[in-house]
């Protein structure tokens, strides 16, 4: 009877063992298995990458000069050279939903980019500064310059936003002045109506970022000595900075500003923005590219290898409970890539599951603690 009993009580601890083992596992969202590193998912359709051309289901776009898709992934703007520069936006099938005339752009403009917004607004960028929106048929709205006026020059200008467009940022990532590099955002609420939030004469933006629900607006600059991250609500008003010397890689925020996840190449912090203390930090034996704190969970979910062009060479997850302090780690089994113009997103699906999107697959990963 006593054998017995020891024989149970084994079972019992080999069951109890297994189901609190922890674990990651990851796998290729459904209808995605066959993308190469060259295409990208756009909705229930797919978006090819080619040298001379963008293939987007069926249709063909040929040499486009700019292209972008939206936030929601369901929509490519293009904008191509003909005779004249020509704006294109087309729906997830390859369907043109419209096709602009744009006369008084210079086709031939290196510094020509384009924005699409999940409102339908559409904006351009041209002659390194000048910022364009259209409505969604292509009809001009307003222009707004964002040039510095240094007169030792300025790099080009970028935009910012929340997929909705209700908070757009206008910033000079670096402005020479003379022997210091600085910077400048600001946000512009309508036409004639813009705040002017951070300006630098000594720190260079090295990313800017609009929060998911459009409420907080983050920061991360740099004098190569010294970096700091800044957080500010969507008006422009700060609410949290830090400075340090590590050199930091990203940032990002969580969905309430409750928790800012910081990381370098091979260490991950999350800081509480609201106390200023540290939540837990982790340490990488690869490079990390991005990675996000879930507070419902105390869990960060890591993404690391090296990105090479578009691809990312020994793609591994990570997830890491600061509360039990464990941590699991998995080789991505797959060949993954970013788009140029995309943007890594992290989403929490249920407990324990996580997407990855803005990959040539998205990711699906369960974590087990």
């Amino acid at each position: 009877m006593k054998l017995i009993k020891l024989f149970f009580a084994s079972i019992l601890f080999l069951l109890s063992t297994s189901v609190h083992s922890q674990t990651v596992q990851i796998s290729t969202q459904p209808g995605h298995e066959n993308h190469d590193l060259n295409t990208f998912p756009l909705g229930n359709s797919t978006l090819k990458v080619l040298s001379n051309s963008i293939l987007i289901d069926d249709t063909e776009i040929m040499n486009p000069v700019s292209w972008s898709y939206s936030e929601s992934i369901n929509r490519v703007a293009t904008l191509e050279r003909d005779e004249e520069l020509k704006l294109s936006v087309f729906d997830q099938s390859g369907n043109r939903l419209m096709s602009q005339s744009l006369e008084f752009f210079n086709p031939f403009d290196q510094t020509l980019q384009i924005y699409p917004i999940g409102d339908g607004r559409i904006v351009l960028r041209d002659n390194v500064a000048n910022f364009t929106f259209l409505s969604a048929k292509g009809e001009t709205l307003y222009s707004v310059s964002n040039s510095s006026q240094s007169a030792d020059g300025e790099r080009e200008s970028r935009m910012a936003k929340d997929a909705t467009g209700r908070t757009v940022v206008l910033y000079n990532p670096a402005i020479s002045y003379g022997n210091s590099t600085g910077s400048r955002a600001k946000i512009v609420l309508a036409e004639n109506e813009e705040v002017l939030f951070y300006n630098s004469t000594d720190m260079e933006i090295r990313e800017l970022k609009v929060s998911t629900n459009g409420s907080f607006i983050t920061l991360l600059t740099t004098d190569e000595e010294w970096y700091e991250v800044i957080i500010f609500d969507r008006f422009g008003s700060e609410l949290y900075s830090y400075r340090t010397e590590d050199p930091l890689r990203g940032i990002n925020l969580s969905p309430n500003g409750d928790y800012i996840t910081k990381f370098t190449t091979g260490r991950v912090q999350v800081y509480n923005s609201i106390t200023g203390e540290v939540e837990g930090s982790t340490s990488s034996r690869g490079s990390v590219i991005d990675a996000v704190y879930f507070p419902e969970e105390e869990t960060i979910i890591m993404l690391g290898g090296v990105i090479t062009g578009q691809q990312v060479s020994d793609p591994t997850i990570t997830a890491v409970h600061l509360g039990r302090r464990q941590i699991v780690r998995e080789d991505v089994r797959e060949s993954i890539s970013i788009p140029e113009s995309g943007m890594i997103s992290f989403h929490r699906e249920l407990s324990g599951r996580y997407l990855i999107r803005g990959l040539n697959k998205h990711l699906i990963v369960t974590a087990n603690f």
